[in-house]
């Protein structure tokens, strides 16, 4: 009996420290990655707050990222998603690049300069329902092969719509 109060005891003690806090990132808060990068490309989610819909057993966060770069041709090097949680930006995933021609249809990841990139259903699909607050970056060089970046930010919520 000593021995499982101990188990339990000691799992519970695991379980409390594995616990995440989805609490909102503070204004004006950056990744460390991306606080060295000139800023260049516009990123934006909509909508801003994203509520879910249930379809049979999974919610769907039905949201569209779209990217756009005014200044100069960019060849995106690199592309993902940070999530916020213990009051950190936490790197959730970075693509491989040849899925940002399929998904923003550009070609060869370069965005020609005015042009806006849609990825109409970049939507975030789970069976549990729970919000929290994520980042999508993009990091690319200029023609003149200077780094730049953007990001922009998207609350889902927990509030399904249905």
């Amino acid at each position: 009996m000593k021995t499982i109060i101990t188990l339990l005891s000691a799992l519970i003690v695991s379980m409390s420290w594995s616990q995440s806090n989805y609490a909102a990132p503070p204004k004006n808060s950056t990744p460390e990655k991306l606080k060295q990068i000139k800023v260049g490309i516009e990123v934006l989610n909509f909508p801003k707050e994203n509520h879910p819909i249930k379809i049979e057993d999974n919610y769907y966060w039905k949201h569209t990222t779209v990217i756009l770069c005014q200044d100069s041709e960019i060849t995106i090097t690199e592309y993902g998603a940070y999530l916020y949680y213990n009051n950190t930006w936490n790197l959730r995933k970075s693509y491989p690049l040849k899925e940002l021609d399929k998904n923003f249809g550009t070609k060869k990841q370069i965005m020609q300069q005015g042009q806006p990139y849609v990825w109409a259903n970049n939507w975030r699909v789970g069976e549990k329902l729970f919000g929290g607050w994520a980042m999508w970056y993009f990091i690319g060089k200029d023609k003149n092969g200077n780094t730049i970046c953007g990001y922009g930010t998207i609350n889902t919520t927990d509030k399904p719509l249905n």
